[in-house]
């Protein structure tokens, strides 16, 4: 299987042997590349479309490997059994969506040890939901290809949040120096930069909203300091 360093990065948060259940999984890879590797003794891959479905179970019979994974046609958590996996992987769609898919199944999602998930875009919606849903961030990854992608990994648990900000930068993220953050805190500033720029380009210049978007990118600015 040719490398894949979004597959590999999921996998990194996978420990040895588990039950996975991969929300959204396209043609399968995340969890036939994991029982090659023996990361996943037993999976279940779900997709809302028939058509990568079709080609997930060829791609199961390539690869051997269609004893360990079942592959389901649904929404969201509907076709998993409460219970029936230890990790839920949801990746390659927005925060807000994936936010739905675990708040319109509490109780399944609840059921899961661990939870891997990468938003393309309103992570602070999905941290909201976590910590207030008693899930605790546990890491929070960048990793740098054509673009920046974002991992979450979250367990059961009780999260004390200091200040609201925290949904934006992340918990584990604002702890870390490394380069991937700082990216990361660059391309918020550089879109919010962006903003101010069309509104004072307008003939309505909004004072309140230029002064709030002036602080928020001072907090982010705060961090690229520390």
């Amino acid at each position: 299987m040719k490398t894949n360093l979004r597959i590999d990065k999921v996998l990194e948060f996978i420990p040895t042997e588990s039950t996975v259940a991969d929300i959204g999984c396209d043609h399968g890879y995340v969890l036939i590349k994991g029982v090659i590797e023996g990361k996943i003794s037993q999976g279940v891959g779900v997709d809302v479309s028939k058509g990568p479905l079709q080609q997930a179970i060829s791609n199961l019979e390539e690869y051997k490997v269609q004893e360990k994974i079942e592959i389901r046609l649904g929404d969201g958590l509907k076709p998993i059994n409460e219970g029936e996996c230890d990790i839920c992987v949801i990746g390659g769609m927005g925060g807000r969506l994936i936010t739905n898919i675990l708040e319109d199944n509490l109780e399944k999602s609840r059921s899961f040890k661990r939870l891997i998930l990468q938003p393309m875009n309103s992570e602070r919606i999905l941290r909201k939901f976590l910590i207030n849903n008693e899930w605790t961030i546990i890491e929070e990854e960048i990793l740098i290809l054509d673009r920046l992608y974002l991992y979450i990994v979250a367990e059961k648990g009780n999260m004390k949040v200091d200040n609201d900000f925290i949904y934006d930068i992340g918990p584990i993220l604002s702890t870390k120096n490394s380069g991937g953050r700082d990216k990361y805190i660059q391309e918020k500033i550089s879109k919010l930069q962006h903003i101010l720029l069309n509104i004072n380009k307008g003939k309505e210049n909004d004072e309140h909203k230029v002064n709030e978007i002036e602080k928020l990118i001072e907090k982010w600015r705060s961090y690229l300091e520390n």
